[in-house]
């Protein structure tokens, strides 16, 4: 996938203005929130201790939330503080082509400007698209709040991004990066989990107004298992997209990398611990702490639900056309070669060059995309996962739904694929440019689990 690079990207018009609409983050004089891709290192050990080498966009030591809203102007300036180009990309914004993937070369010279106008409100996430396994695993990455366009009134709002990292004695991240066995593998699990960059974090919780919890999975590979204990939160929305609220009733929420789920909660019953099922353990990572007193309940509508995105809906005269993309890799997937910067590669060249993966026969991304679309055109997508590992695979600008017998699910920018199995995904390839389709296993991305599609 050519992608050219863009000095400065400006589209048309709706979003947040305000210093306070960035966490953290430096509101220039001509209205553009600046975000510096930056070198430090970060407290990661009980207490705040250790010393963590870390790539951050945002002064830290917290990931950085951007704050905007629909219907007014974003503008965004980034700059690279670090010596080495960086690919970054808007996941699950629906945003225009030349926009949501951008390039930063070192040096505040070759800043990338940004103006544009998502159309959903929602959760976003701000992060790498190649050199994956080493710049997410250091923590480059950035939050993008859509808040609605009109105000939920007496509900307060808290991101909380969990990772997963491999730290060694005094907080150093272990191992080689491109390590060839966790890239054909199950990929680089962590083993110190954080929350917003720290351990086992106490957040406070009111008791008398609902919290909206905005939850981003930042970890390379492993899926996060989220248990409530003291409350029984209700699920607005996956993806930065609505779903109809639904109460989790005690069961684990599970986000593969990469996702985003909204939930309210409430502390009128006391704190809140969160807790990760590990499946031979249960790990607590941090909590809300509810204020004093007991306060006056929280109401809520009993039809409350987050107003729908306007999203294009697949037409229902006629039979969509069908693309079907295979996965094949990593350890016993029955790769045996697969064609690398245009020519066929057996799987030991293939290994050689930092590939392991591939789509139709296809390691990594290729001039020539997978299939193009015309704009408006409903696809039907049938993913068949002959890998030995679940994939959860993300399409880049547009949503889906997977279908389940008679009713399609709900929008989604990322599907769990099981091993061995197809699934079935409905889209409206609405918006045009050339797009990416990938694992959001940051390892089998690099890996070669990545093809493009082109809307024209």
């Amino acid at each position: 996938m050519a992608i050219t690079r863009r000095r400065f990207l400006a589209c048309a018009a709706a979003l947040a203005g305000t210093a306070g609409f960035a966490s953290a983050a430096t509101l220039t004089a001509d209205g553009f929130i600046e975000i510096r891709a930056a070198r430090t290192r970060l407290g990661l050990l009980e207490g705040g201790a250790g010393q963590t080498e870390a790539l951050l966009l945002g002064p830290g030591p917290e990931p950085l939330v951007i704050r905007a809203r629909q219907g007014e102007e974003l503008k965004l300036r980034f700059i690279n503080d670090l010596d080495h180009e960086v690919w970054l990309h808007f996941f699950g914004l629906r945003g225009p082509s030349e926009l949501m993937t951008i390039n930063l070369l070192p040096g505040a010279d070759e800043a990338v400007d940004c103006v544009f106008t998502p159309p959903d409100a929602g959760t976003f996430w701000i992060g790498p698209i190649a050199e994956q396994s080493r710049l997410r695993d250091m923590g480059l990455q950035a939050v993008l709040v859509v808040e609605e366009a009109s105000p939920l009134d007496g509900i307060d709002d808290l991101v909380l991004v969990l990772d997963d990292w491999k730290l060694g004695e005094g907080g150093a991240i272990e191992g080689a990066f491109g390590d060839v066995e966790a890239m054909v593998g199950e990929g680089r699990l962590g083993n110190w989990f954080t929350i917003n960059n720290r351990f086992r974090p106490r957040f406070p919780l009111a008791r008398d107004r609902y919290t909206r919890l905005r939850l981003v999975n930042a970890a390379n590979v492993r899926t996060m298992n989220l248990l409530f204990k003291g409350d029984d939160p209700l699920l607005l929305a996956r993806d930065g997209q609505p779903v109809k609220p639904a109460l989790l009733g005690g069961k684990a929420l599970s986000l593969a990398p990469g996702q985003r789920a909204d939930l309210l909660v409430s502390g009128e019953e006391g704190d809140i611990r969160l807790a990760l099922d590990l499946f031979e353990d249960v790990v607590e990572i941090g909590y809300l702490i509810a204020s004093p007193g007991s306060g006056t309940p929280a109401v809520l509508a009993e039809n409350f639900a987050l107003p729908p995105n306007p999203l294009p809906v697949p037409k229902s005269e006629g039979e969509p056309r069908t693309v079907r993309l295979t996965l094949q890799g990593g350890i016993r997937g029955g790769l045996t070669s697969a064609v690398l910067n245009g020519q066929e590669r057996d799987l030991r060249t293939l290994l050689e060059n930092g590939k392991g993966w591939a789509i139709n026969g296809v390691a990594g991304p290729s001039p020539e995309p997978a299939f193009t679309a015309e704009k408006g055109e409903t696809i039907r997508l049938e993913i068949e996962n002959r890998t030995a590992f679940s994939q959860p695979v993300h399409i880049h600008g547009h949503v889906w739904q997977e279908l389940r017998g008679a009713e399609p699910g709900a929008f989604q920018d990322t599907a769990v694929i099981p091993a061995g199995e197809t699934v079935t995904l409905l889209f409206v390839a609405d918006n045009p440019g050339l797009w990416a389709l990938h694992s959001l296993v940051a390892e089998r991305a690099d890996g070669g689990l990545m093809v493009a599609f082109s809307v024209r």
